[in-house]
């Protein structure tokens, strides 16, 4: 496949997922060349050139403004989720932890338990009650996930055996050990966020000041006191 297609199937895979009609970043791509009507080709784009495409559309769709609110907002619920489950040795991981949301994005959480119920049964205690509960199957083992709407955004939350808190994990996008960060990582993002947002804050209004017009010269009174002799 030239350049020219394979730029296209990952533009169109990138929309897909962007708006939400696909979820797998393989299922993006068959669709893509499907509907670009481009035959079936052994060489696709990587994951990775998909997800750049998502976060230059969802920048454009967006604005920069509330690309960062969003991010703001999702850091903090999963900041907040994580104290809650914080016995359950929690980790943010996917786009929320790396920046490169798109509108469908959602929160997830990987937590450590040997009975969902527990964990269930824990969030209800903080007002985390209406919960869908998805037994999942793949090629890592079985697993539950628990899903619910907070504050307009999606929360999944992965639950694994308490003994695989040391099992290295990969990613699915990038085949490299996955990005995870525990409460007090989040912690720190969120806090490096406000300081560049002061800080975005201060140049700001540093600019205005600097585009504001000169006041007037100041009229020397001595002349305007003088008298004709």
């Amino acid at each position: 496949m030239s350049k020219m297609p394979l730029r296209r199937v990952a533009e169109e895979a990138a929309r897909l997922m962007a708006a939400g009609a696909e979820n797998e970043y393989i299922h993006a791509k068959t669709r893509a060349l499907q509907m670009l009507g481009i035959s079936g080709q052994t060489r696709l784009p990587s994951n990775r050139k998909i997800k750049d495409c998502i976060a230059r559309l969802t920048q454009e769709e967006l604005g920069a403004d509330e690309v960062h609110r969003r991010l703001r907002a999702m850091r903090q619920i999963a900041y907040d989720l994580m104290t809650v489950l914080e016995m359950f040795d929690p980790f943010l991981i996917g786009s929320t932890l790396t920046g490169e949301i798109r509108r469908s994005s959602d929160i997830d959480l990987h937590v450590y338990s040997d009975d969902y119920a527990e964990v269930e049964d824990h969030l209800a205690i903080f007002g985390y009650d209406e919960i869908d509960i998805e037994q999942v199957e793949n090629r890592k083992g079985s697993f539950v996930h628990l899903r619910w709407m907070e504050q307009g955004f999606p929360i999944e939350i992965t639950i694994y055996p308490w003994s695989w808190r040391t099992v290295t994990l990969y990613s699915s996008v990038t085949g490299k050990i996955m990005k995870r960060a525990d409460v007090h990582g989040v912690s720190k993002l969120l806090t490096r966020m406000e300081q560049e947002r002061q800080k975005s804050r201060k140049q700001s209004e540093h600019d205005q000041s600097m585009d504001m017009p000169a006041p007037p010269p100041m009229q020397d009174q001595s002349t305007n006191n003088q008298t004709n002799v």
